[in-house]
């Protein structure tokens, strides 16, 4: 993605503000999107210099000063930082785990498992999804 900092750079001027934001999800917001359920479990010191290097990208095409707020920069162009992404990306994935489960592979069939039928106490928490961890 570091590729796009010198392309970006030369095209802000030709390209109308739609463009550049069309241009920004086809290149940029696909490749941070792939995969972020996996690689966004990692320590935030990880993703740190990935953060800022979508920061970056998103002021150059937006024509924003440095100090601008990332949070605007953000907004205008409907969009999550990484963190809320990432957190955005596993709420779809546990929606589709519990409404539509048939969409997804086999493998994620007996992925989690309702602690109900774990343990047969009534408490509050009854509903909440178990996942089972091998330590070894």
């Amino acid at each position: 993605m570091i590729k796009f900092v010198s392309i970006f750079n030369k095209i802000r001027a030709k390209l109308p503000g739609e463009i550049l934001r069309l241009t920004y999800f086809a290149s940029v917001h696909s490749h941070l999107s792939y995969g972020i359920e996996i690689y966004g479990n990692t320590a935030t010191n990880h993703l740190s210099k990935l953060l800022e290097l979508n920061n970056r990208l998103l002021r150059i095409l937006q024509h924003k000063p440095f100090k601008t707020h990332t949070i605007d920069l953000y907004n205008t162009y409907f969009t999550l930082p990484l963190q809320l992404l990432h957190t955005y990306q596993i709420l779809i994935f546990m929606h589709r785990y519990v409404h539509h489960r048939h969409e997804l592979p086999v493998i994620f069939s007996t992925y989690f498992e309702e602690k109900q039928f774990i343990h047969h106490h009534n408490t509050r928490h009854k509903h909440d999804f178990h996942t089972h961890f091998v330590q070894t």
